[in-house]
């Protein structure tokens, strides 16, 4: 298995921060997912990216006073096995930080290349959610 973690500064509390980052709420700030629908009582979340593609991911727990989620691939196109994904937010001096992490295998591609591919993700994505709070 390998980790891959992610972290951004943002002027912000934690709770305001952690108000944009529902199970659900991917679409409002990652601009790969266009749209998210929650089935078998919220806990499952079928993604659908900018390309076609469909992700489907199990909520495996979820703490409103921790800010923090942690979830599951149940079907991905990604290269990847066994991935949990965790996001989190915690206060900081002057704001908040937020974190996207997650530990897989990967199929048929280098760890490199993997460790790329979701640093890209994480990080674009918390760019926008930064942007998304500080200037909206």
């Amino acid at each position: 298995m390998i980790e891959v973690r992610v972290s951004v500064a943002i002027a912000a509390s934690a709770e305001r921060v952690w108000s944009m980052g529902g199970f659900d709420f991917l679409p409002r700030w990652l601009n790969m997912v266009i749209s998210s629908e929650l089935s078998d009582g919220g806990r499952v979340r079928r993604l659908v990216t900018s390309n076609g593609a469909t992700i489907v991911e199990r909520l495996l727990e979820f703490s409103q006073t921790e800010h923090r989620y942690s979830y599951a691939h149940l079907d991905s196109p990604d290269p990847v096995s066994g991935y949990v994904g965790v996001m989190s937010v915690r206060d900081e001096e002057g704001g908040a930080v937020a974190t996207w992490s997650s530990s897989f295998s990967p199929i048929g591609i280098s760890p490199t290349e993997a460790i790329a591919r979701y640093e890209t993700v994480y990080r674009e994505g918390l760019a926008a959610l930064k942007q998304l709070i500080e200037q909206g």
